[in-house]
């Protein structure tokens, strides 16, 4: 079970999906890295956690901080 938590560049947070699947977490994530809030540019971090409360994704300013991948592979957000 996962939770996504969302801070937007005004410093707002905001539980985007609480206690959810693998499933439900990948559409989340997918919709908040891929979807009209990404192409807005307005999203800071992105935060999943597990009922460990561990963090098992973290995106900063459209970049994955982990699990760490190489940077040649670590833009994640659509540009326009």
């Amino acid at each position: 079970m996962f939770k996504v938590y969302v801070t937007f560049k005004t410093g707002d947070r905001h539980l985007d999906t609480d206690w959810c699947d693998e499933k439900k977490l990948m559409q989340s994530l997918y919709r908040l890295i891929h979807g009209p809030v990404a192409r807005l540019n307005i999203i800071k971090e992105i935060r999943v956690v597990d009922q460990d409360d561990c963090i098992v994704f973290l995106s900063q300013l459209g970049k994955q901080i982990f699990p760490h991948i190489p940077q040649q592979e670590n833009n994640h957000v659509v540009q326009n």
